[in-house]
């Protein structure tokens, strides 16, 4: 007591120390907490208090804080999101410094929006042409939540810029994305805007596709989900294209893990039964006989929903 503490008592307090501090750490990684800018700002000195890794810059790949064992855990939604915007979203910085979040959707897909209002706020209006809504978020308080979800997950060039345009005015680091995995909600929200499902009676053949002008985002969805992506004469230069059944039936085990949130689900649904009534032959079926109702009834559904 004279002496004061031993060195070894010394090194086994800051031992202890360390490790309760990097604990915390992990544990604040794993609940996914989301904080506004203030919170951010008072978690950001404590990680630098820690130092689990160094903050260099304002630029950071996610890649490069994911070692070992430490995965960061993302919230599904978010991933969903992300793909929504990175389909038909848009980050915006008007001339007088006021940042907002667009996203133009079909007048069928109100749900989509619908759902990001419930969780950020925002406003969902008809368009002019009545055949399309947009959302838009502009307060800032939805704007930091959403950056707190989708910094990192957004993969479309365009949107990356706009998005780390919006960072900085915040002060807070943008994040690159990681390499897209097959479990990751990404796919289903791109596909709930680029997405299309439509049925080939001749060939009889399903086709699941997505358009993009940046083959970019479609070459990675051809090795994790299969398909193909070709060249495309409409708008959008691109579409990756999934028509071989082993393929669809794999990609509708992805859209059970990870359920579009659009109309489209009505015929991703209706896919799995289109299979079984050809196997049976019901589309070869006299129009009076059981089969060849149930096959009537199985298109009125399919047509029901306009995939345009």
């Amino acid at each position: 007591m004279i002496v004061g503490i031993s060195e070894a008592i010394r090194s086994l307090l800051t031992n202890y120390y360390n490790f309760i501090s990097k604990s915390i750490f992990n544990l604040i990684i794993s609940l996914k907490i989301e904080f506004l800018l203030s919170d951010y700002l008072n978690i950001n000195i404590f990680l630098k208090n820690i130092n689990p890794f160094p903050i260099m810059s304002s630029v950071i790949n996610l890649t490069e804080i994911r070692e070992g064992n430490n995965e960061i855990l993302i919230d599904p939604f978010n991933e969903w999101l992300a793909g929504i915007i990175d389909g038909d979203g848009c980050f915006l910085v008007s001339k007088k410094g006021y940042a907002s979040l667009e996203i133009t959707i079909q007048l069928r897909d109100v749900r989509c929006l619908n759902i990001i209002k419930h969780k950020l706020g925002g406003s969902v209006k008809v368009r002019a042409n009545q055949n399309h809504l947009r959302y838009r978020l502009h307060h800032k308080k939805g704007l930091l939540n959403l950056i707190s979800g989708v910094n990192g997950l957004i993969r479309n060039p365009i949107r990356m810029l706009q998005l780390a345009k919006i960072c900085e005015k915040y002060d807070i680091p943008f994040y690159y994305p990681k390499k897209l995995m097959y479990n990751d909600g990404w796919l289903s929200g791109f596909f709930d805007t680029d997405g299309s499902v439509y049925l080939n009676l001749k060939s009889a053949q399903v086709f699941i596709t997505a358009g993009q002008k940046n083959k970019l985002l479609l070459d990675p969805l051809k090795e994790l989900y299969g398909g193909n992506v070709y060249l495309s004469k409409g708008p959008e230069h691109f579409k990756w294209v999934v028509y071989r059944k082993n393929e669809i039936i794999k990609l509708l085990d992805y859209f059970k893990l990870y359920k579009p949130r659009s109309g489209k689900l009505a015929r991703i649904n209706l896919i799995p039964k289109y299979y079984e009534l050809r196997e049976i032959g019901a589309h070869r079926a006299s129009a009076n006989t059981i089969l060849g109702k149930a096959w009537k009834q199985f298109l009125i559904k399919w047509d029901s929903f306009d995939d345009k």
